[in-house]
């Protein structure tokens, strides 16, 4: 994958630890970091995030990417794919937006073009697990062309599996 990619609002990056302060901004907002365990409590879990998403770059190619506004740089949020639910072989993509910014168009902007990157690098097919009340994402996925393929129920819920190709 490459390390920059650029769409006609965004410019896209991997994340490397001089953005640690600007992506905990993001990480411990509660109204933008609603995934996983939720939002981060200490500047500590962040560097820790962005040290695992460099170590899974060497090992595997695949990018996390910082998303920034390619007008005044400022960090909108985050991107990228990695190994999830699905296993070592097809990935999932992953894409959050500062809550301040959502609703601009910038989460699929940013997901369209790291799921054309994933596919350009010949990754078979990319995935994304998505809650059903999370209908934002499911909007997303829907418009950068993936599908729901099944639903799986876990300690949290249900969760909507969906996939391109």
């Amino acid at each position: 994958m490459r390390t920059l990619i650029a769409t006609p609002r965004l410019e896209l990056r991997p994340f490397c630890m001089a953005d640690a302060d600007e992506l905990h901004t993001i990480f411990s907002d509660p109204e933008t970091h609603t995934i996983g365990d939720g939002p981060f409590t200490s500047a500590e879990q962040t560097r820790a995030w962005i040290r695992r998403r460099v170590q899974v770059a060497q090992e595997s190619g695949l990018l996390w990417y910082a998303v920034r506004a390619r007008l005044g740089g400022d960090l909108l949020g985050n991107c990228g794919l990695f190994f999830g639910r699905v296993g070592q072989v097809e990935p999932e993509i992953g894409y959050e937006i500062r809550h301040s910014h959502q609703g601009q168009g910038f989460a699929g902007e940013a997901a369209h073009a790291v799921l054309d990157e994933g596919l350009a690098a010949a990754v078979p097919r990319v995935w994304a697990t998505i809650r059903p009340h999370n209908v934002a994402s499911l909007r997303i996925a829907a418009k950068i062309g993936m599908s729901e393929r099944y639903t799986k129920v876990d300690a949290r819920g249900p969760l909507i599996y969906l996939a391109r190709p």
